[in-house]
């Protein structure tokens, strides 16, 4: 019963608030005064949430606001982006760690990858990669935001609603059918992390990764009315710590 309950109110937050999100608080909020799960259904669902929908709005609108992407969020999505371009190009995008950076790729089979290379800064651990990858001519696609990179041309957009930001590159199909290869391998977090992103946006979640919390980098927080992070690696203290701020923090 509790489980129908969770669904159909988020449910109900999604349709009218615009982020498929049920945290433990809202849960309480909203069937608390009720005393009984007993007859919570999907329409008594939506009332409640229709009823309580100004404080929703501006939850959600307040944890926006603190967690609003900038110039480093931005580079730190970049991989995801792409990523989530060449899904969107027919691909089913991989991660792999090439030359010490994880970067996401299209398998092309036998072991091997077609690396896409996102530029969205001129910094120089990235001019470092491009300069290695450029020892191996057209295995690579670059897409790149900045002038001086050649590249397909790599634009980030901003949006007032979810998915909050998201990238365009023209033509990158052709470019990866273009392509050649290179043998690497594949990198496990990278593909999880890319999970929790894709799932999360697709409920209509702002999804940062690399925000700091409580003194602690969160690889990947997801912020709808409530906040979830996914942590690599991380020791039973961080993720306590982390606990303490966040909804749920998830180990991958």
């Amino acid at each position: 019963m509790r489980a129908g309950v969770i669904d159909a109110v988020r449910k109900a937050v999604g349709e009218i608030i615009g982020v498929y999100d049920a945290p433990d608080w809202l849960i309480g909020d909203l069937i608390g005064d009720l005393g009984s799960w007993d007859y919570v259904d999907e329409v008594l669902a939506r009332r409640l949430v229709e009823l309580n929908s100004p404080k929703l709005f501006e939850a959600f609108k307040r944890n926006l606001q603190q967690f609003r992407p900038g110039r480093s969020s931005i580079r730190k999505a970049a991989p995801y982006l792409v990523a989530e371009l060449a899904e969107n190009a027919g691909f089913k995008p991989s991660f792999i760690r090439l030359f010490g950076v994880v970067l996401p790729a299209v398998y092309r089979g036998g072991g091997l990858y077609t690396p896409l290379v996102p530029v969205v800064e001129a910094r120089k651990p990235v001019l470092n990669l491009l300069t290695t990858i450029s020892k191996y001519p057209g295995a690579s696609v670059v897409l790149s935001s900045v002038d001086k990179v050649p590249g397909l041309r790599l634009e980030i957009r901003r949006l007032h609603k979810a998915p909050f930001y998201y990238a365009i590159a023209d033509g990158l199909a052709d470019a990866v059918e273009r392509a050649g290869a290179l043998r690497a391998p594949r990198d496990g977090a990278g593909e999880r992390l890319y999970s929790f992103w894709s799932e999360h946006r697709r409920r209509g979640f702002l999804v940062v990764p690399g925000r700091e919390v409580a003194g602690y980098v969160v690889d990947m927080l997801a912020v709808g009315l409530g906040r979830y992070g996914a942590v690599v690696k991380a020791s039973r203290r961080k993720i306590n710590r982390l606990s303490k701020y966040l909804d749920a923090v998830y180990e991958l």
